[in-house]
């Protein structure tokens, strides 16, 4: 079973490129280019990742988190925030009191992020294979 993949960004040239490098390694991509979209696609799909923004319209990715982590259908989901500006030890802090599984810093590493993702994702299937 493929895989599955929210992006959330609201930038659209960052959805594009992320939508095609992610889809060349077999995920099934969804886009949204806000908070609240992402969290419905989030309810809706139920994906291995969502992979957000922070600064994002109408929902925040610190509360988009927090919300699909207190979410009991939801709170296996990894998140993976990606953030320009959030880059001190207090900000970093925060984001993982949201319940984030990871964070990474704009502009993006396109190999760092695939790797991440990758080792998520083959934590996500080992974790559902214990589950069965």
């Amino acid at each position: 079973m493929n895989k599955k993949i929210v992006v959330i960004d609201d930038d659209k040239v960052t959805l594009k490129l992320l939508e095609n490098t992610l889809s060349k390694l077999g995920l099934q991509v969804f886009l949204a280019q806000d908070g609240e979209k992402g969290l419905e696609l989030a309810k809706e799909i139920k994906p291995d990742i969502v992979l957000s923004d922070m600064l994002i319209p109408k929902l925040h990715g610190l509360d988009l988190c927090q919300r699909i982590k207190s979410d009991p259908e939801l709170k296996q989901i990894k998140v993976i925030l990606m953030t320009a500006v959030y880059k001190s030890l207090p900000f970093q802090q925060e984001i993982k009191s949201s319940g984030a599984d990871d964070f990474i810093t704009k502009p993006l590493d396109i190999n760092d992020l695939t790797n991440r993702i990758q080792k998520m994702l083959s934590t996500v299937s080992s974790q559902n294979q214990k589950n069965e």
